[in-house]
């Protein structure tokens, strides 16, 4: 890239060199009018000047690529952001597809009426039942509803 902008300006700093340059123009023997840097040696011509060009405002040239630099920079920074984003919601997706299963399960097995069992304080094991059991199950089903359940609409800062 930068070596297209040095041969671009070394271009464009031979431009005035060349465009003050003589241009001479003649007609061949069939009337066609010719234009050359050096006039023809057999025929008479008409010299020319050229018209300077008008200046090119270089501040003005580099401050337009300066500005497409930097959108360019901020739509690719938005770009990375985005994806990144979309990353990030596509394992929470999956986060919370696994929780919802683990939490069906879990509830499948208390509402199937086999013993269950936890583990008290001192480390024997306790059969669920009656009040605890119960218990257990409305966890299990505010767990379900919690993993289950489509994620809260982020709010607008």
């Amino acid at each position: 890239m930068v070596l297209y902008r040095c041969i671009a300006l070394i271009t464009l700093s031979f431009l005035p060199a060349i465009a003050l340059s003589q241009v001479f123009s003649w007609k061949d023997e069939n009337g066609k009018i010719h234009y050359g840097d050096r006039p023809p040696a057999s025929k008479q011509s008409n010299p020319r000047k050229l018209a300077a060009p008008p200046p090119v405002d270089t501040e003005a040239n580099r401050k337009t690529v300066l500005e497409g630099q930097f959108a360019e920079r901020e739509k690719q920074q938005k770009s990375q952001e985005e994806a990144k984003k979309s990353q990030e919601d596509q394992a929470q997706a999956k986060e919370r597809e696994a929780g919802c299963q683990q939490a069906r399960s879990n509830l499948a097995a208390l509402e199937s009426g086999e013993v269950r069992f936890t583990v008290d304080a001192k480390g024997e094991r306790i059969a669920l039942e009656g009040v605890v059991r119960d218990a257990e199950i409305a966890k299990a089903r505010k767990a379900v509803d919690s993993w289950c359940s489509p994620p809260p609409k982020p709010t607008a800062k």
